[in-house]
């Protein structure tokens, strides 16, 4: 899934079609353990953070690494769905093991037979080893604090631990 504003909505209902530009890939890999009480939302936060509002604009970004892969669906959910707020057409996770438990006993999902050809072909959908990325930023899980956002901005985040910058001190330039 993808967002899409308003002007294509009525597109989509008048022609039901939507024309896209093929988007540019970016990869997020964010490698080791999380500290305790860093979430989902931490970590989001945090590459919006680097990256600003527009840093996203004409990439889908797929998240990887050990912390990604150590989330809840629900945190999963939380970082594919904040993708939009770092200007990214979509976010995606590849699917796992913690996907397939997630889905398995849902009403919709595939029973029996039907479930195992969709698991043996839902396993194929990954990311080549070696594929080319337009973009990569990698960060250590070790090392993202809690985070806050201060301003009107999701790009606008502090570390708990940090301050919040007064107003009068804030460049006014784009990320």
């Amino acid at each position: 899934a993808h967002g899409i504003g308003t002007s294509e909505v009525e597109h989509v209902l008048a022609t039901q079609t939507l024309i896209q530009r093929k988007a540019k890939n970016m990869l997020v890999r964010v490698d080791g353990v999380l500290p305790e009480g860093v979430t989902a939302k931490d970590i989001i936060l945090a590459i919006i953070g680097e990256i600003g509002t527009a840093g996203g604009t004409g990439y889908v970004i797929e998240y990887a690494g050990e912390a990604i892969r150590a989330l809840s669906m629900e945190g999963r959910m939380t970082i594919c769905n904040m993708s939009i707020e770092g200007g990214a057409r979509a976010g995606l996770i590849a699917a796992d093991e913690t996907t397939f438990a997630y889905v398995k006993d849902k009403p919709r999902a595939p029973k029996g037979a039907a479930w195992d050809a969709a698991l043996e072909y839902w396993k194929t959908l990954r990311t080549d080893e070696g594929a080319h990325f337009d973009k990569v930023i990698v960060l250590d899980a070790a090392k993202l604090p809690p985070i806050v956002s201060w301003g009107s901005s999701p790009e606008d985040v502090v570390s708990v631990q940090g301050i919040v910058p007064n107003p009068e001190d804030i460049p006014d330039e784009n990320k």
